[in-house]
Parts: C-alpha cells; structure tokens; sequence
C-alpha cells in the first residue's frame, strides 16, 4: 500500500521522532511510505531560544506587557500579529499543500497527518483535497487524547480518523481498518464511531524497529542531529502544571532496555554519519540504568559524540546527579542539560508539585557548569498564588547564578484543561481567584483564561526585573560543543 505522512509537525533542527517510528513500523511491514516535511519545501518553523540581540530585552518586555494587558484589545491586537507570523496557517503551508497534491497526483492510498492542534486549517485543506481524490485521512498528535480536540477535529470534511494514544501496537490494524475492514481500533474515532478511548500506554519499546529518518532533510540543518528518547512518561511525573504527562508521550512511566538504546545509537550514527543526538526524553534520568549506561558507553558506542539531556533535579531519593556523575556525563559526550526552575520560591514549588528546592538546583547548576555543561532552564511566570516577592526570589537566583547558566527560557502559565492544574480550578474555582473566565480553546488546545496574578501591585515591576536577568543570561556567547545546540529545544 502507498502511504504518505504528512509531518506537520516540523522541527527546523532535526527529523520527527514519531513520524521516522512510524515510517519505519510500516516499510517493516511491507509497505510504500513517502514522507512529506514542510521544511524541506521551504516552510519555516515556530521559533527557537537562540542568542537574542542587543535590544532583545526590551523585545521580550513588549511580548509580556501586551500579553499580560488588562486591555482585552491589546491582547487581541497581539493575538492576531502571532498569527500572521505563524506557521500554522493554510496560507503559510503553500508548499506544503502543493507538495500533498503531488503525492496524491502521483497515487497514494492513505494519508497519515501527524499534527499540534494549532494546525487545522491547513489539515482541514489536506483532508479536503484527499476526499476529492477518495483518499482516507487519520490526523493524530499529542492532544488528541482530549475528547473535546478530537471531536472537533473530527468534524473537518474529509478526516477519516482522529488517532489518539500511542500508536505503535495499533498502526498495522489503523491502516487496515481506515482502506477496508472498517474494524474497531483502540485509539481510533472515526465519524461512523466518534467515541474516542485513547490505546493504551505502550511498552514494547525493545521490539520497535529503530525510527527510520532517511526522509528528512539532512542537507538542510544547521547540524546532523539525531533525536532519540530512551522511555516514554517521567519518573517523577506529578507537577501539577505538565501537559507532557497528560498526553501521548507522557502517561506513566516506560523505559526501553539501555541495550536497545546503544544500539540504536550505534545505528543511527552510521546511518546519518554523525554523532550528535538529542534525547528528547522527559526526564532522562528517571531510568538510572539507562542514565548511567549512556555515561558508561556513550563515546565506546558512537567515538566523539557529543548529547543532550532534560533532567530532574528532585530531592528525594538519588536522582545521578552529583558532581561526579555530571563530571562523567561530560566526558561520555553531555554538552547541554535542561532541568526546570520555574520559580526559585519554594512555596511556589511546592504548589507546583516540583519535589526539588533552590538550594539543590543551586548545587546542580554549579557543579553541571563546572564539569563543562552548558545549563539550560526553564521558568515559569503567573502560577496562581505567586507573589511580587516571588519572581524577585527567581530573579535573583538568575542573578547569582548568572556564570553557571547558559539559557533561560520564560514561560506565562498555560493552562491545560486536564492536568492537574487544570481539573483542580475546575473542580474548585474559589480556590483559585486569580483565575477568571476559563474557557476551552479547541485551536489550541489550551485553557484559554484571565489571571490576575499579572495584574497584582508589583508583580510587573517584578517580572521586568527577572527578564532583565533571563536576557543577560541569554546574552552569553555559548562556546564548543553546546554552540551545537543553540535553538534546539
């Protein structure tokens, strides 16, 4: 069967994990696969967190201001200049569409569109064209496993399927039930059987072919980087605000056999002629077999590489983050490591779930610097209950740890409707005063929502005063390896 996969998806630093996964589950079993990337047709990506310039500061002080506004028509002004520049829209998909027509022209049997939800205009112009040519399209994607996002997707003419869940021990049964047998599928909607249970969480990592990203263009990253991801889910998985956990990666936690992972390594290092990866991982220190394993045998299994890592730096139990271990990891090839402030106030972080405090993420940022990796983190502005007080206390952790850190990315509180943030302010929204008019955004899958937390006396001066201290952070030059790394997520 020829089957096109349209990866709406689109990183502009490296290929889509799940799109080569299921590129290579389906050739395995024997059929024609053409995948179709935006990118290498010229269709650019969302931005990344690169060296901003010298104004950069004043730049990010005009993006928090108008969308924090207590003027609804600043804030819709914004809203509508995002989206003129984004990606995400049909006009901005030209070449993508004209490329879907060339591989219907050509005689496809099935498209598979893997998709964030903020791209349904132009998934709703892919599934017109299709229906025109009587070809079936399944859209799936991380959010899909909210019923009120499938739905909605599921009423676009011409979507065949809505896919939520992991797909991997169901793709084979998908592609059959979709161009015939009309057979139930875990994880399946379809508009003849619209209730929707996402499959189940998979675990049979071992047995997977190794993702197959022979489709992508190589020539046109600024780096050869592989992505790979050990398990699925997060060790810790419990902070109230994570959608990651809440959808199709996330979901407990599952980890592949480091066996299966070193050779995989080995093999896409050979394949692509390149040793670089980055571990897209949750958390890649929620397996300390695994975690260990790779500081054991990275440079014996692929000479030279050079990796990243998003960890948690939690405070209970051993988490393979001393200094010894971070001195190992950088002679194993571990240039960068992401872990998550968020907010250097601890009653901040214990609201959030983060079972970490500042005083450890202080050690781990010195002694990671220290061994020679470059620290990205991440942070979070607007959790309800957070105080003037309390983004100055991050603030001037930013300030003291200025030396040791590389990156910093800001993030305002986005709210997903079923995490449990989310389900909390639903449940109980007079515990939760801060937050006002919750809606259900279907576009973009988020809570849409008033928050008056940014609107409290100081709180602005405040967050001025901590993205004064992101924009020096992010003012550093990065140096060797981590240079390698620069917008990568």
């Amino acid at each position: 069967m020829r089957i096109a996969i349209v990866d709406l998806n689109n990183f502009s630093r490296y290929p889509t994990l799940s799109v080569g996964q299921i590129a290579a589950i389906l050739r395995r079993a024997g059929h024609e696969v053409a995948v179709i990337s935006p990118f290498a047709v010229g269709v650019g990506s969302y931005r990344r967190v690169t060296r901003p310039h010298a104004l950069g500061y004043y730049e990010s002080v005009l993006r928090h201001a108008t969308a924090v506004s207590g003027a609804r028509v600043v804030r819709d002004l914004r809203r509508k200049v995002v989206a003129a520049r984004s990606p995400a829209s049909a006009r901005a998909q030209t070449a993508t569409l004209a490329e879907v027509q060339n591989a219907l022209d050509r005689g496809t049997d099935l498209l598979l569109i893997s998709a964030y939800s903020m791209y349904r205009e132009v998934c709703g112009a892919i599934a017109a064209e299709a229906a025109r040519c009587g070809v079936p399209v399944v859209v799936g994607g991380p959010m899909f496993g909210m019923p009120e996002i499938a739905a909605h997707w599921l009423d676009l003419p011409g979507i065949s399927g809505v896919f939520a869940g992991e797909a991997e021990g169901h793709l084979l049964d998908l592609v059959d039930s979709v161009t015939g047998n009309g057979r139930a599928v875990p994880g399946l909607a379809t508009p003849d059987r619209p209730e929707l249970v996402p499959a189940a969480p998979f675990a049979d990592f071992d047995a997977l072919p190794f993702p197959d990203y022979s489709d992508f263009p190589w020539d046109r990253y600024p780096n050869r980087i592989v992505p790979m991801m050990t398990g699925r889910g997060c060790g810790w998985g419990v902070c109230t605000f994570c959608s990651d956990v809440q959808t199709t990666s996330g979901r407990t936690f599952r980890s592949r056999s480091f066996a299966h992972v070193r050779d995989e390594m080995a093999w896409q290092s050979r394949r692509h002629r390149t040793g670089i990866f980055t571990f897209l991982d949750l958390k890649l220190n929620s397996d300390l077999a695994v975690w260990h394993g790779l500081i054991d045998e990275a440079q014996s299994v692929a000479p030279g590489c050079e990796w990243t890592a998003s960890v948690h730096v939690q405070s209970n139990g051993e988490n393979g983050l001393g200094p010894d271990a971070l001195k190992a990891a950088r002679r194993a090839g571990l240039s960068r490591i992401t872990t998550g402030l968020e907010s250097a106030a601890q009653g901040v972080l214990n609201a959030m779930g983060r079972g970490t405090n500042a005083e450890l993420l202080s050690r781990f940022v010195r002694h990671a610097s220290e061994a020679g990796i470059s620290v990205r983190m991440t942070s979070i502005l607007g959790y309800p209950g957070e105080t003037a007080e309390d983004v100055l206390c991050t603030a001037r952790f930013l300030a003291e740890h200025r030396p040791y850190i590389d990156r910093v990315v800001v993030n305002r509180l986005a709210i997903v409707g079923h995490t449990p943030l989310g389900r909390a302010i639903r449940r109980n929204p007079d515990r939760y005063p801060q937050i006002g008019a919750l809606m259900q955004n279907l576009e973009t899958g988020l809570m849409d929502h008033e928050n008056e937390t940014f609107h409290s006396a100081g709180h602005l001066s405040a967050a001025m005063r901590m993205l004064r201290e992101v924009h020096r952070i992010n003012r550093k030059p990065l140096k060797g390896a981590s240079l390698t790394f620069e917008g990568v997520m």
